[in-house]
């Protein structure tokens, strides 16, 4: 009984924390996403990025809802979609759907997840072009192939409901607030099942399932736990841990920075990936080809770099901060 009232007691503190820190986000940029389409910026905004948007076949719309995470995070991202959905010219196909899914998985959230990187030890920019532009490319690659192949062309499905289909403020509040509260079920409902998997340790067997994946990307055994942290928990959990240690105990570049850049391509697998997957996207890009596309891109940079020594390494790729502190 004691570790079901401990259980409750840290869903309810860990889902109102993020809730707070979430709608402290959420809010103003829901605001500003307001005014945009009342001052009809849209089309301008969206014309300015319609050339990212054609390359991975998307509609110029789209690029404020994947701005909105960039800058805010994934549950802006929704609050955006579902004000600009009704807007579009037609709908989007689940293939499209997919495809914005994964380019968000890969690239959100950059004011807090870029500045943790930071505080690992990698440079901002790097890990910026890592994000944005392999986001870019994963799109590409996705909706080619979607497009090739002729799968998922169906409309995809979104509720409704969730979306403004007024123009009158007091009818948008309303909208809004009617999504905060489902946003705030799912934040519980999401840190409840991740206690459950905790408590009844099918995290750990991820983490044993992983490991030998993560031996072969070079990974070393003293960044591999903290790694399979930050790829089930999310960059948040795993690059704290990473530089709370590197605070206690020297640790490589090379193997902060592998750890790092697979983190930033491919992590959350629990949380991220239920959100993307209920915002209407398929399991075959948001799972399967990030996967992939996570791994073999990291691949290919563990062997173009593993012959650099750590020195030069950490001049390319580390900040000065952390050259200060491992070197001088």
């Amino acid at each position: 009984m004691s570790q079901l009232a401990e259980s409750l007691k840290y869903i309810y503190t860990k889902g109102k924390n993020s809730c707070i820190i979430l709608f402290k986000l959420m809010i103003p940029a829901s605001i500003i996403i307001r005014v945009i389409q009342q001052l009809n910026l849209l089309p301008y905004i969206s014309e300015w990025l319609d050339p990212v948007m054609r390359v991975v076949d998307l509609p110029a719309e789209m690029s404020l809802v994947w701005l909105t995470a960039i800058m805010v995070n994934i549950y802006g991202a929704f609050l955006a979609l579902f004000g600009i959905y009704p807007n579009l010219a037609e709908p989007l196909t689940v293939a499209q759907m997919t495809t914005l899914c994964t380019m968000i998985l890969l690239a959100h959230s950059f004011p807090i997840e870029l500045v943790v990187a930071k505080k690992t030890g990698t440079k901002l920019w790097i890990m910026f072009i890592i994000r944005f532009g392999f986001a870019i490319l994963l799109g590409f690659i996705m909706s080619r192939t979607y497009l090739l192949l002729g799968w998922l062309q169906q409309s995809a499905t979104i509720a409704t409901f969730l979306t403004a289909k007024s123009t009158l403020w007091t009818d948008w509040i309303i909208n809004e607030l009617k999504n905060y509260a489902i946003i705030t079920c799912v934040i519980f409902a999401l840190v409840t099942m991740i206690r459950i998997l905790e408590i009844t340790g099918m995290i750990k067997i991820v983490n044993k399932v992983m490991g030998p994946m993560l031996n072969w990307l070079k990974i070393s055994n003293q960044m591999m736990p903290l790694t399979v942290v930050g790829l089930t928990l999310g960059i948040g959990y795993g690059g704290g841990l990473i530089i709370e240690e590197s605070r206690r105990q020297a640790m490589k570049p090379k193997g902060i920075f592998y750890a790092m850049m697979l983190m930033g391509l491919f992590h959350s697998i629990f949380e991220d990936t239920i959100l993307m997957l209920s915002m209407g996207g398929h399991w075959s890009g948001v799972i399967v080809f990030r996967l992939i596309f996570a791994v073999v891109i990291t691949f290919c940079f563990v062997r173009l770099t593993q012959n650099i020594d750590d020195q030069k390494f950490a001049r390319l790729f580390m900040t000065r901060e952390f050259l200060n502190r491992k070197y001088e």
